[in-house]
């Protein structure tokens, strides 16, 4: 079975709010233009938290809003994803500023990579996913509504992914194979515990 577990991780360095302004010079490359379409996505799901939120608010006690615990859990699987080739580029720090608001270098993304229980980690449902699957079974049991809000946020993790191998032009088979071993966790996830799933009231 999978198990569910939280990522406790000092990432305020990389927060713009917390970090000095510093010189920083850069190899030069060339950048992907941003996906918006993905940017924009990520914010709705940064939205979502608040419903989800709502909905366990008498159910759990969260110590952190949930916003930031999501972007604690996407930054991770970012830089999860980042490392399957063993090499971290530049794009792909600058990647995690674009679409997660995190100015780190990939000196600092392998020194935390380097505390990261990869095995673990490609083996561990993000907290944040759980509670939206149950915020889901919430609304299905107590009003026969179905809330799209965890599969919303599985396909964000599908496209979140998808871009973050291909940002530097070159995906590396190992790479993909560890997006798809880990979007395979996250969907047996979905199919196993969300009841509107289960009873065949969403098609995926």
């Amino acid at each position: 079975n999978n198990t569910v577990f939280f990522f406790i991780v000092d990432l305020s360095a990389g927060n713009p709010q917390n970090r000095r302004k510093k010189k920083v010079t850069r190899e030069p490359e060339r950048k992907r233009n941003m996906n918006e379409d993905l940017k924009q996505s990520v914010d709705f799901a940064y939205a979502l938290c608040a419903e989800v939120e709502k909905t366990l608010q008498n159910t759990i006690t969260l110590h952190k809003p949930l916003k930031q615990l999501l972007q604690t859990e996407l930054l991770v699987y970012a830089m999860y994803l980042s490392d399957s080739d063993e090499r971290i580029r530049h794009s792909e720090s600058h990647f995690l500023q674009d679409y997660l608001g995190y100015d780190y270098s990939p000196g600092e993304v392998r020194s935390f990579l380097q505390k990261l229980d990869r095995d673990q980690f490609s083996r561990t449902i993000p907290y944040v996913f759980s509670l939206f699957v149950m915020a889901d079974n919430m609304l299905y049991e107590r009003h026969r509504k179905i809330s799209l809000a965890s599969n919303a946020l599985y396909e964000i993790y599908e496209a979140l992914g998808i871009e973050m191998i291909s940002v530097d032009d070159d995906v590396d088979l190992q790479e993909y194979q560890d997006l798809i071993r880990y979007l395979k966790m996250l969907r047996l996830y979905l199919d196993n515990h969300l009841d509107s799933s289960k009873n065949n009231s969403i098609v995926h």
